[in-house]
């Protein structure tokens, strides 16, 4: 989720999700694949809210970005403006959707023929182009998965992000829970108040965790007779019920602190991905966490720092 200041309100964006006819293919890596460093900055929004991790990035050896680290995005995104200072013109039609959203957008999505992130080159990586901004502070946002190629460690409260070379065998990771990774994106199984269970997006990028209205039906929660709050899903904008104490989200043995959280429509996002989707697990979710992810073997191990 991206956090957009606006009329004195927090906008708050729920990641999106992009639809494309087919599967995108992982941006060229070097040729050899040494370990590297990310330092990663804080993403906040007035007062001093922290909502997120930025990375400092160029496309095609242009101006330096702040990109949102969003594990619940597709591809990257750049708006207009950046697109256009980073050589990134033109390009060919995509549809994006995103919650809260009961039809695509249609962007623009091209290739750029380097990203540049630290001391790593990533070449002929695909870039989606927003003709809206996406937030103040940030240019775009950069998903997870363009790392994916990398056993990853995204050490949250550190502010860092290791890339290592992947054992010649299979990764064992002691507690790490098995995903499902779809369109570039992965799904963890999770249970909300022990009761309800499915499939939750792990999302970096979210300034809320989030649930389906499905999910709030089950659990019984009155969503009409909560606050509500402005939302910006990338695609759509809504008020959606803000949910407080109510709401407790377990991943295997471990419960996370997903306190506030918002109920919002899923619906798009479940018939693209094809799967329903019970809910996002968002930033809040996991700022004392350190995270390992796998995506070679599915695996994810979420651990206190």
């Amino acid at each position: 989720m991206r956090s957009v200041w606006k009329s004195g309100v927090i906008v708050t964006a729920l990641s999106v999700c992009f639809a494309a006819p087919n599967h995108a293919p992982t941006p060229h890596l070097p040729s050899t694949s040494p370990q590297y460093r990310v330092k990663l900055g804080p993403f906040i929004v007035p007062p001093t809210r922290n909502v997120g991790m930025v990375v400092q990035a160029r496309f095609n050896g242009g101006p330096v970005l702040r990109l949102l680290l969003d594990s619940g995005a597709q591809y990257a995104v750049i708006d207009r403006k950046a697109a256009a200072r980073s050589g990134c013109i033109g390009g060919s039609d995509l549809d994006l959707i995103g919650a809260g959203a009961s039809t695509p957008t249609v962007v623009k999505m091209q290739r750029a023929e380097t990203l540049r992130v630290g001391s790593l080159t990533l070449h002929d990586v695909p870039v989606v182009i927003q003709d809206r901004k996406l937030a103040d502070g940030i240019q775009g946002a950069l998903p997870l998965s363009i790392f994916s190629e990398f056993l990853i460690r995204l050490d949250i409260p550190g502010k860092s992000l290791d890339l290592l070379p992947y054992p010649a065998d299979q990764t064992n990771l002691e507690g790490a829970l098995p995903t499902l990774e779809n369109n570039r994106v992965l799904f963890l199984k999770g249970t909300v108040n022990d009761k309800s269970e499915g499939y939750f997006l792990l999302d970096t990028g979210a300034t809320y965790s989030a649930i389906s209205h499905k999910v709030a039906r089950e659990l019984h929660i009155a969503e009409l007779m909560v606050e509500r709050i402005p939302l910006h899903g990338g695609t759509a904008e809504m008020d959606a019920p803000l949910l407080r104490g109510t709401v407790r989200l377990r991943l295997g043995s471990r419960e996370l602190a997903a306190d506030p959280v918002v109920a919002v429509d899923l619906s798009g996002p479940s018939r693209y991905h094809r799967i329903e989707i019970a809910g996002l697990i968002g930033y809040p979710a996991l700022t004392d966490s350190v995270l390992t992810v796998n995506y070679r073997d599915h695996l994810i191990r979420i651990e206190p720092r």
